[in-house]
């Protein structure tokens, strides 16, 4: 299977920016485009940059201003229901109006036609989040099911300050995945592999060949049973007992994946350093590499810039198998 983690996959991620509270900058990526102050606009049906049109569509709908003392509360919870009208470019595109009569229903793919995967109504994701009561989703649009989803988010987010501001977001749901460092203390080697990353050649990687650890993602299978599958597939190693060693959202400004990581023991000499793997089906080509420890932790930022082979690598030198014993 094609790897997983934050370096990207075999088929092209969609750009997904980050926009952090009242305009500052995400710590990973570009702010999406914001309304000004609070207007949702899956309620109003306005264009939410269009300060007298929002306010003519209040005095008319008889909504209150939740920053006004017209309501006696500020929570924009309880009004119309998000799925009612699609908020689409900045205005708000009602499935019973005139024009939408008008215009041919073909379907979107993902949404009510199945896309290549099958899938439908992705649109509905993150709909019903209620964990965080900050935070209250108005509408979700798929922009892209090709085959990974991309969503565009509307929410409403209520500010420490108690103000509430309507933000967007774009995120990129490829599902979550699982990574493992097979290591031989005796011997201080570590299994790695090598293989091509459009993304990171897209991005001025000097070639696009990046050494990782294995990993992949999970379809259909826990963590623990897709990280045996992938070591087996990208090193030809069979795993024995895994040692779980922690999960980290690996680019949570745009992207919903979660990676699971993992450890194992291997024994020096069983797989050969150079050795091929992959699956061709999948367009993998992937070299196997048998590394000095010492020498793989040196490599880090030089030709090592994979972000979960670092992580492990860093912790398997503090807390792991080669941290220094009392």
């Amino acid at each position: 299977m094609t790897g997983a983690g934050a370096e990207g996959e075999r088929m092209p991620p969609a750009g997904a920016g980050d926009a952090a509270r009242r305009g500052q900058p995400g710590a990973s990526g570009e702010r999406a485009p914001q309304a000004g102050a609070w207007e949702p606009a899956a309620d109003l049906g306005v264009d939410t940059h269009d300060a007298t049109g929002a306010a003519d569509a209040r005095a008319s709908a008889g909504a209150a201003d939740p920053r006004g003392t017209t309501d006696d509360t500020s929570d924009p919870r309880g009004t119309t229901d998000a799925s009612d009208t699609r908020v689409t470019g900045g205005a708000a595109d009602s499935p019973n109006s005139d024009d939408a009569a008008d215009r041919p229903h073909t379907g979107q793919p993902g949404v009510d036609v199945p896309d290549r995967r099958g899938r439908t109504g992705l649109d509905r994701v993150g709909r019903d989040l209620d964990r965080n009561p900050r935070v209250v989703v108005r509408d979700v649009r798929v922009l892209t099911s090709n085959w990974f989803v991309t969503r565009a988010t509307t929410f409403d987010f209520r500010h420490a300050d108690g103000t509430w501001s309507t933000e967007e977001r774009e995120t990129y749901d490829r599902g979550d995945g699982a990574t493992i460092l097979l290591y031989d203390t005796a011997a201080r080697t570590v299994l790695l592999t090598r293989q091509f990353r459009y993304p990171a050649y897209v991005n001025e990687h000097p070639d696009g060949m990046l050494i990782e650890t294995a990993a992949g993602l999970l379809d259909a299978d826990d963590a623990e049973t897709a990280i045996r599958r992938e070591a087996e597939e990208e090193i030809g190693a069979p795993v024995g007992d895994v040692e779980r060693v922690f999960d980290v959202y690996m680019s949570p400004g745009s992207i919903t994946e979660r990676l699971h990581f993992f450890a194992a023991p291997y024994r020096h000499g069983d797989i050969a350093h150079g050795s091929r793997a992959g699956l061709a089906e999948e367009g993998e080509d992937i070299e196997v590499l048998e590394l000095d420890f010492d020498d793989a932790l040196a490599r880090i930022g030089v030709d090592i810039v994979d972000a979960k082979t670092i992580m492990l690598l860093q912790w398997a030198a503090l807390r792991g198998p080669f941290a220094p014993r009392a």
